[in-house]
């Protein structure tokens, strides 16, 4: 038989391909030796967050073939947690981060263990301690060889062949990072779930704090690769005499927190830039402590990586009342704009808008239009008059709520439906919460999540799965102290539960089990729900700040909560307006959603011209499938890995199955069931001449309903 040319060539391709993954490195690399032909070395792929591989073996025309290569059980997990880790791969040597917290070395090629490093202190081993670690990051000067990753509010440094902890890094191998903020670090409840970021020896991070009223800042901050030393910090929100200040109305006496950019950070290389996107100020959903535009909450910000100092920013909401943060890092690309080349940074958002910038000055490089918003109408608020609605590409999920966005599946849900509405009613974008309610739309996990999007260069399309949610949102008046000395300890808890608590529990304790569990009537122990609070489990960050008498106070209230008012008779108060908890609109007795479908979306969008190529669902939902609804989509945790192959790779669905989509057409062209959900992003890489994707399926996506789960999957063509 004669091989066709081309196919002879595409041979050839293969070959060479397979060869040089084969081939040993002559030294150590360091973080700019990385090449995403054999490495995934970095969380996301690379510093540029673009989520494609180069790889091609596995293609269009061999997809169906893929089997299982090997699994992994980390055997820690507990009821509730998730492994949202993206591993990265280093010459043969896949690391990632498990449920409990212990980073992980495996042979890539045959998922055997290499060794495990366990930062758990033994009452932590004790109890049901769990983390959310999307990743780990990989550091090298040529000669040492390093993994730096978090947990609680400590990064670690552990050496990337042993396992063992660096003990010359801070103090015995790690740094608590709730130091060097400016505040009282005894007084900071902070986390990290996205990997920090490396450029030459600086370690760059951005943290998880709080959402409530006396919540942590979310300055970025830098330290020493080798030693741990703190080198420079970006206030995100402004000191005075720095560029931003006067955007905020100060109040004397007030705690100003938040704009922290918890998705981690990109770097350009070339210019020796790192890049952040900021979520909301705190309080989430009521400023009227902080009136104005609030710089730096809601931006893209390009800052010096040596410094840290601001070289641009750009707003992509002001005033945020609606916890729209932008949650994943922004993404570096190459573009032909009307046929001329252009460095850009795209950035995604829970509106589901997608912001084209120039790299260089931050400028929109598609139009976007300043547009008069509604007003307030909740006594002390006053809303930003305007906000920023990109005219391309057009917004990937929809914006808004009616009457005809209500489920239709049966007579009886549209009936549960429609007394929701009824009850909360309509809403336009970026309408401001109210006293009344409304249907909040997208929501506050809607649109694009932490889980990024995947950029082919070569095609220029941009991959992205994103969220249809809502919430019913309304906000109650309550009064918080400022001074609570001379109060009970019962009351003292109530206080404290109302200003950390209440904005995910609700001002009732109801939760919104299971995603968020209710606290009235829970059946833990004190010492549980003690520890858990302590340590944070899942989606909850730890709050170490919390003293014993305010815990204790904290119990009493939680186990027999009293709607009566505190006499607070000669304290001086302050009124304020809180959410009731971010309920979702969702028929209690299923979890299922009670708007119309589709529940999430995989998107193809051409960012030369800004328009969407193609949209599929991403998903179904099986209690629906069994009505005879398909391809209705589901929520989505997890992103999408693209590859030369032609193909995207994702898991994240409530259906927890792992798909490979065609990146021409959106069709489904393989699809594995795993046992937990795999929430998160997979990884690509090729080693001993096979090119594999693994995921981490570890389930625990409470909005989904789904278990638990510890393993890792690889997948591969059958060995030949």
């Amino acid at each position: 038989m004669k091989i066709p040319p081309e196919i002879a060539f595409s041979f050839l391709v293969a070959a060479l391909t397979l060869c040089m993954s084969c081939s040993k490195p002559s030294k150590v690399k360091t973080v700019g030796d990385l090449d995403n032909s054999r490495d995934w070395g970095i969380y996301r792929g690379d510093q540029r967050s673009n989520q494609f591989s180069s790889l091609e073996l596995i293609n269009t025309e061999n997809v169906q073939q893929l089997e299982v290569a090997w699994t992994y059980r980390t055997g820690d997990a507990t009821e509730g947690s998730s492994i949202q880790s993206n591993p990265i791969v280093i010459d043969g040597i896949l690391y990632f981060v498990s449920p409990a917290g212990q980073l992980t070395a495996l042979d890539a090629a045959s998922g055997e263990a290499v060794w495990k490093h366990d930062p758990r202190s033994p009452e932590q081993q004790k109890g049901d301690y769990a983390v959310i670690s999307r990743g780990a990051t990989y550091w090298s000067d040529g000669v040492e060889q390093r993994i730096f990753y978090s947990t609680d509010s400590y990064i670690h440094a552990v050496d990337a062949k042993t396992g063992e902890r660096i003990d010359s890094f801070g103090e015995n191998g790690k740094i608590d990072f709730r130091y060097d903020l400016g505040v009282d670090p005894q007084l900071v409840d902070t986390g990290m779930t996205s990997p920090p970021a490396v450029f030459e020896n600086f370690l760059i991070l951005g943290t998880r704090v709080g959402e409530g009223f006396g919540s942590s800042p979310g300055h970025i901050r830098a330290y020493d690769t080798v030693t741990g030393e703190f080198r420079w910090i970006f206030h995100t929100i402004p000191q005075k005499g720095e560029f931003g200040h006067d955007t905020w109305d100060w109040v004397e006496g007030e705690t100003y927190g938040g704009a922290n950019p918890w998705g981690g950070l990109t770097v350009d290389e070339e210019r020796g830039w790192v890049f952040a996107a900021t979520g909301s100020p705190t309080y989430d959903f009521y400023g009227a402590n902080r009136k104005g535009q609030n710089l730096f909450g809601n931006c893209v910000l390009a800052l010096n990586a040596r410094t840290g100092e601001r070289i641009w920013h750009y707003q992509t909401v002001h005033h945020d009342i609606w916890d729209m943060d932008n949650p994943p890092a922004p993404i570096l690309v190459d573009l032909k704009i009307e046929g001329k080349p252009r460095d850009a940074v795209v950035q995604m958002t829970k509106m589901g808008y997608l912001f084209v910038l120039d790299r260089e000055t931050g400028e929109p490089i598609f139009e976007v239009e300043e547009r008069p918003v509604p007003k307030s109408d909740v006594p002390g608020e006053e809303a930003w008059s305007t906000q920023p609605f990109p005219l391309k590409p057009p917004p990937l999920v929809r914006q808004g709520f009616t009457e005809n966005d209500l489920a239709k599946r049966t007579p009886e849900v549209t009936a549960k439906a429609k007394a929701v509405f009824e009850v909360y009613g309509p809403s336009t974008m970026f309408q401001p919460l109210s006293t009344r309610g409304h249907v909040q739309f997208p929501g506050m996990s809607g649109g694009m999540e932490y889980h990024g999007a995947s950029f082919d260069a070569d095609r220029n399309l941009l991959y992205v799965n994103v969220n249809e949610s809502s919430n019913l949102v309304r906000l109650q008046p309550t009064v918080l102290l400022k001074d609570d000395s001379g109060l009970g300890d019962y009351e003292k808890g109530k206080l404290l539960y109302q200003l950390n608590c209440s904005s995910c529990h609700g001002l009732e304790l109801r939760g919104l089990p299971p995603a968020i569990p209710a606290l009235a009537n829970n059946p833990k122990s004190n010492e549980e729900l003690i520890r858990t609070i302590r340590q944070g489990k899942g989606a909850m960050q730890s709050y170490r700040s919390f003293s014993d008498d305010q815990l204790e106070g904290l119990m009493s209230y939680i186990r027999e909560p009293d709607g009566t008012p505190i006499d607070l008779q000669g304290h001086e108060t302050k009124a304020v307006y809180l959410m009731d908890g971010y309920t979702r609109m969702i028929d209690e007795e299923d979890g299922l959603p009670l708007f119309s479908p589709p529940y999430g979306s995989l998107v193809a969008v051409d960012l030369n011209d800004g328009t969407i190529k193609w949209k599929q669902p991403l998903g179904e939902y099986p209690e629906l499938v069994k009505l005879g609804m398909r391809n209705t989509g589901t929520r989505n945790f997890g992103g999408a890995v693209a590859t030369a192959g032609g193909l995207v790779f994702i898991g994240a669905t409530a259906d927890e199955k792992f798909r490979a989509f065609d990146t021409e057409t959106g069709e489904v062209l393989w699809e594995f069931q795993l046992p937990y959900g795999g929430y998160a992003t997979p990884s690509v890489y090729a080693v001993g001449g096979r090119q594999f994707i693994v995921v981490c399926a570890g389930g625990g996506q409470k909005v989904h309903r789904t278990a638990s789960g510890d393993l890792v999957y690889a997948f591969a063509l059958p060995k030949k």
